[in-house]
This record gives C-alpha cells, sequence and structure tokens, in this order.
C-alpha cells in the first residue's frame, strides 16, 4: 500500500494542475478581500443564485460552499488525476505487477480527500490574514468552521473520487463530477417538492438532505459556527467517506481496467 500511495503523491507533486489549482485558490479568495476591504461590493451568480460579499464574513463563508467556486476545481482535478491512469493505461500495470486493487482505490481516495481539505484551507486561510479581523473572526467560532469545513470537504474529495474511479473518459469524467458539483441545490429542491405530499416522506427527505454534502454545506454557510455543530457534521462527514470508501471498493475490484 505505501509504495502505491508514495507512487500517487509522487504524481500529485509533479502535477502542474495541483499547483494551478491552489494558486487560483489563494488568488480568488486574495481578490475577493482587497475588493471587501476597498469597500467594492462583489455579486456572484451561480445558476440564479447571487452571493454579495458585504464582509469578510462573507467571503470566508464562502469557502465552505463548495458549489460556488472550490468544488468545481476540485472536481476538475480529481477527475484529471485519476483519469489520466485511464488514459496512460497506468491501471493494467500496477495490477499486472500484484498491486491489489483496494490499496489501488484507497491511494486514490486518500489523495483526492487531501487535496480537497487543502484547497479549502488555503482559501480559508489566505483570507483570514488578508481580511485584517483576525481576532474578531476567530471570536465569531472561526476555528470551528475550519475543522467543519475540513470534515465536508474530505467527504466531497470521496465522492468525487468515487465518480472518477468508476468512468474512464477524461471529459465524461470531468462532466460527471461537475454535474455532481452543481445538482446539489436542485436536487434538493425536487425532492423536498416531491415529498411534500407525505409528512413521513417529507421528514425522511429533510433529514437526508441535513445530512448530505450539500446541506451540511448550506448549514455551515447560514448557520453560527457553535461547538455543538461539529459533532453532528463530524459524524455525517466520516458516515459518508466510509460509505463511499466500502462502495467504491467493492465495485473497482470487479472492474474492468
Amino acid at each position: 500500500m505505501l509504495n502505491i500511495m508514495n507512487g500517487d503523491i509522487y504524481r500529485a507533486k509533479k502535477s502542474k494542475l495541483l499547483y494551478g489549482v491552489l494558486a487560483f485558490s489563494a488568488f480568488i479568495a486574495l481578490f475577493l478581500m482587497i475588493l471587501n476591504r476597498n469597500d467594492i461590493r462583489l455579486g456572484v451568480s451561480i445558476f440564479g443564485n447571487l452571493t454579495t460579499f458585504i464582509s469578510a464574513e462573507d467571503v470566508l463563508k464562502l469557502g465552505s460552499q463548495y458549489q460556488k467556486g472550490l468544488g468545481i476545481v476540485v472536481a476538475i482535478f480529481v477527475a484529471t488525476f485519476i483519469g489520466q491512469e485511464y488514459q496512460w493505461n497506468t491501471w493494467q500495470h500496477k495490477w499486472l505487477i500484484g498491486k491489489h486493487r483496494t490499496w489501488m482505490y484507497f491511494s486514490k481516495l486518500v489523495i483526492s480527500s487531501m487535496v480537497s481539505i487543502i484547497v479549502f484551507l488555503i482559501f480559508e486561510l489566505i483570507a483570514l490574514l488578508c481580511s485584517g479581523q483576525i481576532i474578531e473572526l476567530f471570536k465569531n467560532g472561526y476555528m470551528i468552521m475550519l475543522l467543519c469545513g475540513s470534515l465536508i470537504y474530505a467527504a466531497l474529495g470521496a465522492v468525487l473520487c468515487l465518480i472518477s474511479m468508476l468512468i474512464k473518459g477524461n471529459i465524461a469524467s470531468i462532466v460527471a463530477t461537475l454535474g455532481y458539483i452543481f445538482v446539489g441545490e436542485t436536487l434538493s429542491t425536487v425532492l423536498q417538492s416531491i415529498s411534500s405530499s407525505s409528512v413521513t416522506l417529507a421528514k425522511i427527505v429533510t433529514w437526508g438532505i441535513q445530512h448530505s454534502i450539500y446541506g451540511m454545506s448550506a448549514t455551515l454557510s447560514t448557520a453560527p459556527s457553535t461547538v455543538t455543530s461539529v459533532f453532528p457534521i463530524a459524524i455525517s462527514a466520516l458516515g459518508i467517506w466510509i460509505i463511499t470508501t466500502i462502495i467504491g471498493m467493492m465495485i473497482f475490484r470487479r472492474y474492468e481496467l
């Protein structure tokens, strides 16, 4: 397993796309904070949903809303990084020299989750350092938001890894992962509309949405960050990470490379 992991880490460290993704997240954080500190109001609309950055806290909360920027670049990196294995036919080589498929999948999973967390943390820390309000933001539960956001992005990386590992085409994989990023809010709205006719079904759907990656992200970006919010997000994120890992490993072991 360590040899596989070391190989993937080496590939990631040599990836220009990874450094591009990290630089992009840092630039966006810096750009938004510069505008904010100069009292320039900026609104970003994605699929009709307008996000207006009025304060430094608004910029920081953008990081937890993966569907409005950071999740997009993470999806592109994960899909491309994994898709190259199919493009270069390196899966077959690893399998033929005795590398176990379970560890091949697990290595990609760890890389995907790590990159997702790093992208989020870079955005948040750059934004924090440029905000000029470090003490005030820490008083408002900023560290709790960082912790919860990292857990959410780890789960997001696991889901993106699952999608990318099961789609062989580079372009198709990118489209599928981006589709997952963008479909969360729309799917939640549709499910709530369908379930509104039944009280029991509505409760089940509401519970499912609240504990989904989209639901946790929406809660973190709107509700105050408190100690009590860490535990449910940690349990939900860990549950998603474990379930997607088990499903992915089971399917990938039988997948035709």
